[in-house]
């Protein structure tokens, strides 16, 4: 997945009849419109289908599709093509029943685009199909086709949120261990439900897995593990060590089980694996007698010692619709490893959270490279496990950050999704919470803060789990449009009175 870009086709309707209202003129307007989108799209990352340009050859005075059998020609077109969606262009009248031919038989998310054009007929003959789609309804895509009024901008957040859904349908999920730890039960999912609609596939495997092949390159591979260290502290990462946790042994085990999830995910490179989740407690930290943080903080990160690699989306516990939200943000904004937390503390200026020893070391700098973030990462004593570091960290300031968590109540699946501001979480807390800040309760762990413009009270109500996962910049637009697709409500966690008519709204149908 990585570096594709959105496929979308652009189609253009005329008018079918002899006598009706084409002229050269106006299919040279035409085909002007859907240059000029085209070029557009392209120059904004999206790589643009024009089934058009093979059809209208040789110096045809039309334009336009016009009839069934081009139709027909396009479809041929487009399906050896897999376009992920089609942007239909209303700029002048065409009879509505050729666009709902076209629309059943691709198959596919629609946008239908205009512009306010008072001397081309654009806007009726835009509002005249799309209450044809909506009452005839032959697919969902008839009856959830978007409609885009010369927002153009709007018109690439919505390409974004289709590529991240279709890249999701096409992609798995790993679980080591399973899921449900500490008997959670918002850590579990329907598997075949999800597996209906939003992802090819959720794999999972035994921790044994990880833990048979840390063991084996404890004893066979110790560069390989001393080569991890290197590049850590050689780019500034401090590494205290201590008797009891951050010892030579429990050093060796963190790394070894990062080591063997590396190996063992490009033993699935064709499962497509873009996103992952590690059980860890208690089988990990506990049996196997180290916690297993070198996971979510490095595998979510775009370098490591041998140079670049695949960033995954990585969270704990099993946590399926936390990996889910993740990788859905990683999916419209890949530039970003999401970050992934439990719940610490809540006010009316802030949420903080700091995942359970370890969140993607991106973070610490809001970058990917390991020498703008390691010298700002610690490695220190974790308050879990037998033995075994925690990467600790403060994250920086953002001006934008979107937060989410994926959640099911009562058998139904709710996006609750917000934007605000990431704050410098080092300045807050010991603003917050002065000398007491080293030992709260994730003093030892990477921490994000942010801010949502909500007052806690609304937040604490209707947050559907322990755990958030967040993105830098504002993608919630980028958001709602996969859950439309998807059929998922959105509840947005930065308005209050949003947050206030969910709780009542949900508690009232539970009755």
């Amino acid at each position: 997945m990585d570096g594709k870009k959105p496929r979308v086709a652009i189609v253009t309707f005329t008018d079918m009849r002899d006598e009706g209202i084409s002229s050269d003129a106006v299919e040279k307007h035409l085909r002007d419109r859907q240059n000029e989108l085209a070029r557009f799209l392209a120059e904004n990352g999206v790589s643009v289908i024009d089934p058009l340009a093979s059809l209208r050859v040789g110096g045809s005075s039309w334009y336009g599709v016009r009839s069934f059998q081009e139709i027909d020609v396009l479809l041929a077109t487009l399906a050896a093509s897999r376009v992920e969606a089609a942007i239909i262009g209303a700029w002048t009248w065409s009879p509505p029943m050729l666009v709902k031919e076209f629309v059943r038989k691709l198959d596919r998310p629609i946008l239908y685009y205009s512009e306010n054009d008072p001397m081309a007929g654009s806007l009726s003959q835009m509002s005249a199909t799309c209450a044809s789609l909506m009452e005839w309804s032959v697919n969902r895509h008839a009856l959830q086709h978007e409609r885009n009024f010369g927002d153009r901008k709007a018109m690439l957040s919505w390409i974004r949120g289709i590529h991240a859904a279709a890249e999701m349908r096409e992609s798995a999920a790993l679980l080591w261990g399973g899921t449900y730890a500490v008997k959670m039960e918002q850590l579990q999912d329907d598997i075949p439900k999800l597996k209906s609609f939003m992802i090819r596939d959720i794999l999972m495997e035994d921790q044994y897995v990880l833990i048979n092949r840390a063991e084996k390159i404890i004893h066979g591979q110790k560069e390989r593990i001393a080569a991890f260290y290197d590049w850590l502290t050689g780019h500034g990462l401090v590494l205290q060590r201590d008797a009891k946790m951050v010892t030579q042994t429990a050093l060796a085990k963190q790394a070894a089980l990062l080591l063997a999830a590396r190996d063992r995910l490009r033993e699935l490179e064709s499962e497509n694996i873009r996103g992952v989740s590690i059980k860890c407690q208690p089988e990990i930290y506990a049996e196997y007698g180290v916690n297993a943080c070198t996971l979510p903080a490095f595998l979510p990160f775009a370098e490591n010692e041998e140079g670049s690699q695949y960033a995954w989306p990585t969270v704990c516990e099993g946590d399926i619709k936390g990996l889910l939200t993740s990788m859905l943000f990683h999916a419209i904004n890949p530039d970003v490893p999401p970050a992934f937390g439990d719940l610490v503390s809540v006010g009316d200026d802030h949420i903080e959270f700091a995942n359970c020893g370890a969140g993607s070391v991106f973070w610490a700098g809001n970058s990917g490279s390991a020498k703008d973030v390691l010298p700002r990462v610690r490695a220190v004593a974790n308050i879990h496990g037998q033995s075994g570091a925690a990467y600790s960290y403060h994250g920086v300031a953002a001006e934008k950050i979107t937060v989410g968590r994926l959640t099911r109540i009562n058998g139904r699946y709710y996006m609750q999704l917000g934007a605000g501001k990431e704050l410098d979480s080092r300045t807050f807390l010991q603003r917050m919470l002065g000398d007491k800040e080293p030992d709260h309760l994730a003093g030892t762990w990477g921490k994000v803060v942010v801010n949502l413009g909500v007052k806690a009270e609304s937040f604490v109500k209707v947050i559907g789990a322990n755990h958030l996962s967040a993105t830098l910049g504002d993608v919630t637009a980028e958001v709602e449009v996969a859950c439309n697709l998807w059929g998922i409500p959105v509840v947005r966690l930065d308005s209050d009175q949003e947050m206030k008519r969910f709780y009542r709204d949900v508690r009232t149908v539970a009755q």
